[in-house]
């Protein structure tokens, strides 16, 4: 039990790493473009960086179930640091781009491996709490991020957001030395003609919602993924195993996060934006009222273990889809004329929904799927929340951008999100309520 709680820190060191960068590099990408120059590369810092933690995440979802989840972390953590290092010393703009590229390749895998310990060492009840644990690292970093990256900027030097990863980096990989698997990981041939396909066809769908006036870009990716779909049904050992898609926990609740990230999740993007330009909030506190959905999150995901037991999950599924198409309803009317307090706590109610239904989906990902192919169902779950929230941001820019103002893009938005939520309710029917295998004695 003691190994286990070095374990966990391991892991909350490893969100907060994520949870900083993320955070820190928003305000710094300011002042290091002036310094490095290149403000037509400006984008780039965040799309390439995107594009490697994003394609990489169901290859290491893979590599985990043929050799195990603590070596591949120390991996990415430490491939993570080198990247760190490396754009702390970045002097152009392009080097500083290419190093991003190696610290996304590490970030691929930091997340989801993280969330496939967890799974293999706490039990379902634990594991809500977990998650609200990690939920809080993010809604804490959010905060801490930018003030930080503020001081390094001002007092030190931008470099300092990337070399803080340093000792980070070491005590995360400290922390995870003493924890042994007790599974065991069978190898297997890895299909990296399927990768490959699979990787080139998903960047190029990444790459067309980044880059203005790229429909060929759409159009090449799709076709991609055709080609990827024909190749994989010859494969003995395909890349993404048949296996998850013939079972409908799986395929179900995938397809509720994809929807669910496509409808909602991008929403709190422009929330900030609204009250600044609309209402003439300071950036402060339109930053701010994104705490709401923390606290909610917080409060929705940590007894999400007990619930699945006592409730099943297909229950659970409906009242948090449920939950968000009312709260969303509330805000696609009301918008335009609600107070601060008023949406403080709708998106505190909204934030309730997104814990529930992110702890149950991720848990979800792992009880459905068999022993050998956790990793890599956890893993793709992962993925196409990313996939979801990517197109889903940039679907909605598309739909302020085009409003005659930003009272009307929100309302459009709104509606937008709304009428993908009432296709997840449709989904969370079609969601098993149990798993097949008794799960709970984990």
């Amino acid at each position: 039990m003691k190994k286990n709680m070095y374990v966990f820190w391991g892991l909350v060191i490893t969100t907060l790493i994520s949870a900083l960068d993320a955070n820190i590099m928003q305000t710094a990408s300011p002042t290091i473009v002036k310094q490095l120059g290149g403000m037509e590369l400006f984008a780039w810092i965040f799309v390439v960086y995107m594009l490697a933690s994003t394609v990489t995440v169901p290859l290491y979802g893979k590599l985990s179930d043929m050799y195990g989840r603590k070596n591949l972390l120390m991996f990415s953590v430490g491939l993570f640091t080198l990247g760190s290092i490396l754009c702390g010393m970045a002097n152009s703009m392009v080097t500083l781009i290419i190093f991003r590229g190696i610290q996304g390749l590490g970030a691929g895998g930091m997340i989801p491996l993280s969330m496939i310990i967890v799974g293999d060492l706490f039990t379902i009840e634990r594991r809500g709490k977990i998650q609200a644990v990690f939920s809080s690292i993010w809604a804490i970093s959010s905060i801490v991020g930018p003030i930080l990256g503020s001081f390094f900027v001002e007092a030190l030097t931008w470099r300092w957001i990337f070399f803080i990863n340093i000792p980070i980096g070491i005590a995360s990989v400290l922390c995870l030395l003493p924890y042994k698997e007790q599974m065991e990981f069978k190898k297997t041939h890895i299909d990296y003609k399927g990768f490959f396909l699979f990787g080139i066809s998903i960047t190029l769908l990444l790459l067309s919602t980044n880059i203005e006036h790229s429909i060929w870009l759409l159009i090449l990716g799709v076709i991609g993924l055709i080609v990827f779909v024909l190749v994989e049904r010859k494969e003995s050992h395909p890349f993404l195993p048949v296996s998850l898609f013939r079972n409908k926990g799986i395929l179900m609740t995938n397809l509720f996060m994809l929807v669910y990230c496509l409808a909602f999740f991008g929403t709190s993007n422009f929330i900030p934006l609204y009250l600044q330009e609309g209402s003439h909030m300071s950036i402060y506190k339109s930053g701010l009222i994104l705490l709401s959905i923390a606290v909610g999150w917080t409060f929705g995901s940590t007894p999400a273990g007990k619930w699945i037991l006592r409730f099943g999950y297909k229950l659970l599924f409906i009242i948090g889809s449920l939950i968000t198409t009312v709260s969303g309803l509330a805000l696609y009317l009301f918008i335009t004329d609600i107070s601060y307090v008023s949406l403080f706590i709708i998106l505190t109610i909204q934030g309730v929904a997104f814990g529930l239904l992110f702890a149950v989906g991720t848990i979800a990902s792992q009880e459905f799927a068999e022993a050998h192919i956790k990793g890599m169902s956890t893993s793709l779950q992962m993925f196409l929340k990313n996939i979801g929230t990517s197109i889903g941001v940039t679907v909605m820019g598309l739909i302020i951008n085009q409003a005659v103002n930003i009272h009307v893009g929100m309302k459009n938005l709104f509606l937008y999100a709304l009428i993908l939520s009432l296709i997840n309710i449709v989904i969370s029917f079609f969601i098993p309520a149990k798993t097949t295998t008794s799960s709970e004695n984990n």
